[in-house]
């Protein structure tokens, strides 16, 4: 262990040879450490809470950071000039304090810079977390500004400063990162490391439909022959309707509940050839490996002709199993674990505030938009409902047995070889007047007589058939 000594007035460590000198191993800091906020530009708080969920979804941020991008740099080439961005943030409250800097621009040589003019969403997304994870800081302030004006530039719902909905957005998002992985595949630009041939999925399947993707069965039972027809789609988040005074055990119960068809709404059935009554179920066929859970907190109020937020209190498990599954279903005990809570403030849907709750490293921490802050695992049911904490929204969750080499993830790097380990990590700073010695002592001050005294007996040298002697006479 490494020792340190007080030095008075002038002193100097003599200086030691450099063979004697243990190499010290790098303490790196890990991309799932790292505590960037998210700067507002007007309304934004819907993106910046589903961008922090996804970065601390670990397989999604490795796979996306590992997906070859050719117009995003990956070394540490001097960041290209920026331009002045038209989005202006918007501060709620003051900046919390005890946070370096972490935006864009302000980074060092060592910081992967984010470019003004991505290509894609995905590309932009990718820039995002890239520039994140390769940070030297672990915490800080980014601004997302790329990925809002490309965002906008996609899609004109998200152009204005209205209010928008935070699992709309993380719908498209999604969807719009297939849509452009596949046109990149269509181009040849995607190389064979993401179509992995060791992966669980499909080769053609991408990132997203390897992770959130899983699938559902509408099963029809005629009551007149039994007959049982299924039909399967996929799905990449689960949408729930919710009670008043309810759990997420129970809402997902009433999700899977038997539906009679009958009167106008019979089923045709191929075997009789007529309508008939039936009953109809839906269950989940296949376990996604992230399972988003969104509760359907805005519901259309027919005498008031405009939708309304459901504050119904609904308890949510940090641990969930998903017991409305196929009987033959592969996995169907699966166990998730919750790791982001996405979280509406507001009395309605087209006003309000997002935040979210993340896990990180086993402490929960609040993310609104550009402050960070621990937050206690018992206060987290503070935002089932009926509160003016917030109501949960989007839940997800992580499977226990998630194999990562399947997914064709690479080993998990702490971090990027182009980033050197931060010089407070490798030698961390002592207090004024500590000097630190290493693994040796000391010459102009050895901590124990290199001699013994005149009167001092001689120490017996310990042999080893000395001790095989002295063990034995205990053991007796």
């Amino acid at each position: 262990m490494a020792r340190s000594k007080w030095i008075f007035g002038n002193q100097q460590n003599h200086p030691t040879p450099a063979a004697d000198i243990p190499v010290p191993l790098p303490a790196q800091s890990s991309a799932h450490t790292k505590q960037f906020g998210f700067e507002n530009f007007g309304n934004t708080c819907y993106a910046n809470s589903v961008l922090q969920a996804l970065y601390f979804c670990a397989p999604f941020r490795d796979l996306l950071l590992q997906y070859p991008d050719s117009q995003i740099p990956t070394g540490t080439s001097p960041a290209e000039p920026t331009t002045p961005s038209p989005l202006v943030p918007v501060r709620r409250k003051p900046e919390r304090t005890g946070f370096a800097s972490g935006t864009s621009n302000d980074g060092g040589s060592n910081v992967i810079p984010i470019p003004t003019n991505p290509p894609s969403l995905f590309s932009a997304l990718r820039s995002l977390f890239l520039h994140i994870s390769t940070h030297p800081s672990d915490k800080g302030t980014v601004a997302p500004s790329a990925f809002i004006e490309q965002l906008r530039r996609a899609n004109e719902l998200f152009r204005s400063s209205m209010h928008q909905d935070a699992h709309e957005f993380f719908n498209y998002l999604l969807n719009k990162i297939v849509e452009e992985i596949e046109e990149d595949r269509k181009n040849g630009s995607a190389s064979a490391e993401d179509c992995d041939v060791n992966s669980g999925a499909s080769p053609e399947s991408t990132l997203v439909q390897k992770l959130f993707e899983g699938t559902l069965t509408s099963e029809t039972r005629c009551l007149t022959c039994e007959t049982v027809s299924s039909r399967d789609e996929s799905f990449i988040d689960l949408s729930i309707d919710i009670e008043e005074n309810s759990s997420v055990t129970a809402c997902l119960r009433q999700f899977s509940a038997s539906e009679m068809l009958c009167q106008k709404n019979k089923f045709f059935c191929d075997s009789c050839c007529d309508l008939q009554e039936a009953e109809k179920r839906m269950k989940i066929k296949k376990l996604p490996n992230i399972l988003a859970l969104h509760l359907k907190r805005f519901k259309y109020q027919e005498d008031l002709n405009k939708y309304i937020k459901l504050a119904y209190r609904v308890a949510f498990p940090l641990q969930l199993r998903l017991f409305n599954t196929v009987d033959d279903a592969e996995d169907a005990d699966r166990l998730y674990n919750l790791f982001a809570i996405v979280i509406h403030l507001g009395n309605g849907p087209h006003h309000g505030h997002y935040i979210s709750i993340i896990k990180i490293l086993g402490s929960w921490f609040v993310f609104d938009d550009d402050n960070v802050d621990l937050i206690a695992e018992k206060e987290i049911p503070k935002y089932y409902g009926h509160s003016n904490s917030g109501s949960a929204y989007v839940l997800y969750y992580e499977a226990v047995d998630i194999d990562r080499t399947s997914l064709g993830l690479h080993d998990p790097l702490l971090q990027t070889a182009s980033t050197p380990p931060s010089p407070s990590l490798v030698n961390p700073g002592l207090p004024p007047g500590l000097a630190d010695e290493g693994d040796l002592s000391d010459f102009s001050d050895p901590p124990f007589p290199v001699t013994p005294a005149q009167n001092s007996p001689p120490l017996p040298q310990i042999t080893p058939n000395l001790a095989l002697l002295w063990i034995s006479k205990c053991q007796d």
